[in-house]
């Protein structure tokens, strides 16, 4: 079986002139570190301008910013949020505060895959928004960063395909391609998925 392949492929840049649904206030729900719940508009706001990346929410028509070691977890517009503590990625504007860092889940199961988000500035009056792979093992609290190519503002060196191949024992054909960095971007979820539910490649 062969890893399929998109027409649309997710890169790891993302244009600051595309509207994302995550940095756009929506309805949602959070879970603060202090155990309140509820539902908010809310918005993931990174970190620029001396604030860490944040939570912001509007409630009552107040408007209300949480860092992330006030967040537990949060959801809008369909993309659910966790916090990471002692996350060891940090990059971007990101770098420059000592926060656990808020990342999307994107696939559970035996393999786990978050994506991280940050902002770093490409020149003058230029920023981008970054989104990078991560994956654990489930149960472990040790992430694996996956950037097969050029990632603005990640030290490419923390990201050996080694690690993240050691993630899939049950796929040694998988694994290979994981070692090369051989996945695509666009091709990383459906690969995790499958693994997930037990789809195992040939060749």
């Amino acid at each position: 079986m062969r890893l399929p392949y998109f027409l649309l492929a997710a890169g790891a840049f993302l244009p600051p002139t595309v509207a994302r649904a995550q940095f756009n206030f929506a309805p949602g729900t959070y879970q603060l570190a202090n155990g309140s719940k509820g539902e908010a508009s809310l918005k993931l706001a990174l970190a620029e301008n001396g604030s860490p990346t944040m939570m912001v929410g509007v409630k009552n028509g107040k408007e209300r910013k949480f860092r992330a070691a006030e967040v537990t977890a949060f959801t809008v517009a369909e993309h659910r949020f966790v916090r990471a503590n002692d996350f060891r990625f940090l990059s971007g504007t990101d770098a420059d505060f000592k926060e656990p860092a808020l990342l999307e889940i994107l696939e559970a199961g035996p393999v786990e895959l978050f994506y991280y988000y940050y902002q770093v500035e490409m020149g003058t009056n230029f920023k981008a928004h970054v989104k990078l792979p991560v994956l654990r093992k489930a149960g472990t609290s040790t992430f694996f960063a996956y950037s097969p190519g050029h990632t603005p503002g990640f030290d490419q060196k923390l990201a050996p395909g080694g690690f993240v191949a050691a993630l899939f024992p049950a796929d040694p054909v998988l694994q290979r391609q994981f070692a090369i960095n051989g996945v695509s971007r666009a091709q990383l979820a459906a690969a995790v998925h499958a693994y997930n539910q037990g789809v195992r490649l040939t060749r």
